[in-house]
């Protein structure tokens, strides 16, 4: 019977990967199921192109997955750590939900402007300001204050529009014009 490289049958995890970690113990050549030698040196296989696995890059599941599984298992857990966060839904998908189901999607909403997302953030962690209220409105109207606002709002927009891959110029003038940088 060929020998391959694939764990033997075993009723855990734990199991296989005894089994797998005793079968490479061993020194010389060994045949994959593929057909290419591999050749182990102590513990570290090493792989056909002469490449060494080292200690950092052979983890614990690898002795449980057949060896032509593992390339594959890698680049999804790389592409899956790459992966963005969800961006906010649309308003034509959250019109579709049910009432309830929209409002706990939609959260608080947008912040349109800086005394609300002041007041809400202030609320948020749960302070007080230290001026009355009033004071603390007239500072946030000031004229230089509500510029670096809509500065820091615009150049957001912007990032977030230069890095979304469904956004379109030709699609959508009116925010190309809004948001270019000339603008």
């Amino acid at each position: 019977m060929e020998e391959t490289m694939s764990p033997a049958p075993a009723t855990t995890a734990e199991e296989a990967m005894l089994t797998s970690a005793d079968a490479a113990e061993g020194t010389g050549s060994r045949r994959a199921s593929s057909g290419e030698t591999r050749e182990t040196r102590g513990s570290i296989p090493m792989a056909a192109a002469g490449r060494e696995e080292t200690g950092a890059e052979v983890e614990p599941w690898v002795a449980s997955v057949p060896p032509e599984w593992v390339p594959i298992i890698r680049h999804d857990l790389l592409s899956q750590r790459k992966m963005k966060a969800q961006p906010p839904l649309s308003d034509a998908y959250l019109h579709g939900m049910p009432a309830k189901r929209r409002k706990t999607a939609q959260g608080d909403g947008p912040h349109l402007s800086l005394s609300d997302a002041v007041s809400r953030a202030a609320r948020a962690a749960g302070v007080r300001p230290v001026t009355t209220p009033e004071s603390l409105q007239g500072e946030l109207e000031a004229p230089e204050l509500q510029q670096a606002y809509s500065e820091q709002v615009k150049g957001d927009v912007k990032k977030r529009l230069s890095d979304d891959p469904e956004y379109s110029t030709q699609r959508f003038p009116n925010t190309h014009r809004a948001f270019s940088e000339d603008s």
